[in-house]
């Protein structure tokens, strides 16, 4: 097991990459990207709100950020109680809750999901978008989440599960091939990630136990510490309603290759078209899902 002081380095870590985390024009993000994000995940996201919307009024946001989902699900008229590592963050997410008037509907807190203690039957749902995958206590925190539902509310997520060794090393070196905005220059210098960006959610925690770097996000410790295993440590504890995968490779790209702007959406829909065929030939699974639970 990991030890406490090492941990507490580490979550430290995390909150200061997160509490950073800005749009970078030489490493552009699709989430950063409103008609990216739209292309390739609006469909899930929007089920995603229309799901909590209909399981009651009162939600918790796990990984709220800088307060988006939050204050979109209080505008449809829901209660939210929202928690992020970063402090930073939550008073980013305070100031646009203030900025919409929807001061009355959002509570945030700082708060570490590896370690949290939340209220007993509490919510009508659980929502977490794209959070999970930071989690490196995910049974601790399953539990809590199933703890802090009422006896008829959902857990819904949409989360990153992992593309797998084969679609990494695919993956890295198209990236290094192909224009983006990175120059090559700075991509050459990146070689020495290649280890950690190939390794599974195994090697990640096997390196945290041995104390080695090797295998982790150099500013992001936790990043995929979780992948498969939020499901099956889901499934341990819920009852599974609904459960698919999405997006299983070109959508990497798509934010990140250098294209005229008037060609940049077209491409991205033909991206994510790719991406449905590989689905349909059963090719690979997504490495993106979205699941809805109800408690057991």
């Amino acid at each position: 097991m990991i030890e406490n002081s090492q941990y507490q380095e580490l979550i430290a870590k995390e909150a200061k990459h997160w509490s950073e985390v800005r749009p970078d024009p030489q490493n552009p993000q699709i989430w950063h990207d409103p008609q990216l994000f739209q292309i390739f995940f609006g469909k899930h996201y929007r089920h995603l709100i229309e799901r909590a919307v209909a399981s009651g009024p009162n939600v918790l946001e796990l990984g709220c950020g800088e307060g988006n989902l939050s204050i979109e699900l209080a505008q449809r008229g829901l209660r939210v109680t929202a928690y992020d590592l970063s402090p930073e963050r939550i008073e980013r997410a305070q100031a646009r809750a203030r900025q919409f008037s929807l001061d009355d509907r959002t509570t945030f807190y700082v708060g570490d999901l590896n370690t949290i203690a939340l209220p007993a039957e509490a919510f009508d749902s659980v929502v977490a978008h794209d959070t999970l995958h930071h989690i490196l206590n995910i049974d601790r925190l399953c539990n809590e989440v199933r703890g802090c539902l009422k006896p008829t509310g959902v857990f819904i997520v949409m989360d990153f599960i992992g593309m797998g060794a084969i679609r990494k090393i695919l993956a890295a070196v198209l990236y290094a091939v192909v224009p983006t905005y990175q120059p090559y220059r700075v991509k050459w210098t990146l070689r020495r990630r290649l280890r950690g960006f190939l390794s599974s959610e195994t090697q990640r925690r096997q390196s945290l136990e041995d104390g080695s770097p090797s295998s982790l996000h150099g500013e992001s410790p936790f990043e995929e510490i979780s992948q498969r295993s939020i499901v099956e440590e889901i499934k341990r504890r819920f009852l599974v309603t609904a459960y698919v995968t999405y997006s299983p490779f070109w959508f990497y790209f798509a934010a990140k290759i250098r294209l005229p702007k008037a060609m940049k959406y077209s491409v991205a829909r033909l991206f994510q078209a790719m991406d449905d065929w590989i689905l349909r030939l059963g090719l690979a699974r997504g490495a993106y899902f979205f699941l809805e639970a109800t408690r057991r």
